[in-house]
């Protein structure tokens, strides 16, 4: 599994401008190439040759790379839509991505190439490497280096390899409900139930942010808006690292070997939504918080299955009878009562239909 850490980069003016420098020759050197290919050029036979960009030679194969991805990307894209005209994909966020053979982690420091003077020369950036990470960098394969502004400032963020736990079958398994007034809730046969998260509170917190943005909207303070906007997904993504690992803990002291996630394709466009509750529909990333529990259920030895959605809060587990809950009670005629989002989990846990994988990222 590939995962990624963030480092903080404490730059001298030089280094600054010969890397902003870099980033942003990096994105319009790849839009020159997709652009290239898109006009029916053979950007495959593409060499560091071919074209002329203020980066070093390892830069520009990197540039080419990237370019190839994203042109393969919209040619599949563009075979999907064949009826509608598909948009030319422009690459707009300033970055800039180094191989690993090109940079080096140590003493506090990272080392990398920077074109200085039309030569490849390496710089030495100072940075601030936890004790986690050492171990990490001792231990592990690394992957491709991006640098990224974070904010205002610059950070590196470098990939590597981390081997999972080998998943073992057992009929212990884990139903989870995701939703928006319960973040979550977990069900374990004979084991119990769990509820992760505060929906009351994430409501207040969005609606807080979004009254804010509205009145530094009105003042006209962009700049005030955009810090706003980051702090709230920071804020939203930590709490989904929060549930995913609630869960996810709760599943290893249960001796959980398989946690079941409902596959939500299409939530936004097929739940039942007010003008309440339509701005929290639309700004929790349901597809994060099932990707939080994926990973870390993975590397802990946990198989993730996803399974049909259909009337999960509305199936009867003892009766089979299907029917709408009142609010969050559930009651059927059978004589069966419990919370409705328990009902879900329950059903989850229960259900036999398996539809695949996590990739749904289109939907959530």
């Amino acid at each position: 599994m590939q995962l990624t850490e963030t480092v903080k980069l404490y730059l001298t003016t030089e280094q600054k401008s010969l890397i902003v420098n870099s980033m942003n020759e990096y994105i319009k050197t790849v839009n020159i190439i997709v652009a290239d290919g898109v006009l029916g050029k053979e950007i495959s036979k593409y060499t560091t040759a071919t074209f002329d960009a203020a980066l070093t030679s390892a830069i520009k194969n990197q540039c080419i790379r990237d370019a190839k991805s994203i042109y393969r990307k919209y040619l599949k894209k563009k075979a999907q839509n064949s009826k509608e005209n598909t948009t030319i994909p422009v690459v707009r966020k300033a970055c800039c991505y180094i191989n690993n053979q090109n940079y080096k982690i140590a003493d506090g420091r990272i080392e990398f190439p920077m074109l200085i003077n039309g030569k490849s020369k390496r710089i030495s950036v100072l940075t601030r490497i936890t004790q986690r990470q050492i171990s990490i960098l001792e231990n592990s394969k690394l992957g491709l280096m991006r640098i990224v502004y974070k904010g205002n400032k610059l950070v590196a963020q470098f990939s590597y390899e981390k081997q999972e736990k080998e998943e073992t079958s057992s009929d212990n398994v884990m139903g989870v409900d995701l939703g928006i007034k319960c973040p979550a809730v977990s069900y374990i046969k004979g084991s119990g139930v769990k509820f992760y998260g505060n929906g009351r509170r994430n409501k207040y917190v969005r609606r807080y942010y979004r009254n804010l943005r509205r009145k530094l909207q009105k003042a006209k303070k962009i700049s005030a808006v955009r810090k706003i906007n980051n702090k709230e997904q920071r804020w939203m993504r930590d709490e989904d690292h929060k549930i995913s690992r609630g869960i996810v803990n709760n599943a290893i002291a249960n001796k959980v070997k398989v946690i079941k996630l409902e596959r939500l394709a299409n939530i936004r466009s097929t739940t039942r939504s007010s003008r309440k509750n339509n701005h929290s529909l639309h700004s929790w990333s349901f597809y994060r918080l099932s990707q939080f529990i994926e990973y870390k259920a993975k590397l802990a030895g946990i198989a993730v299955e996803y399974v049909n959605p259909a009337y999960t809060s509305q199936r009867c587990p003892v009766c089979g009878h299907i029917h709408h809950a009142n609010d969050r009670k559930y009651t059927c005629k059978c004589g069966f009562k419990c919370h409705r989002d328990l009902v879900g989990a329950i059903n989850i846990s229960n259900s036999p239909e398996y539809v695949g994988d996590s990739d749904i990222r289109h939907t959530a």
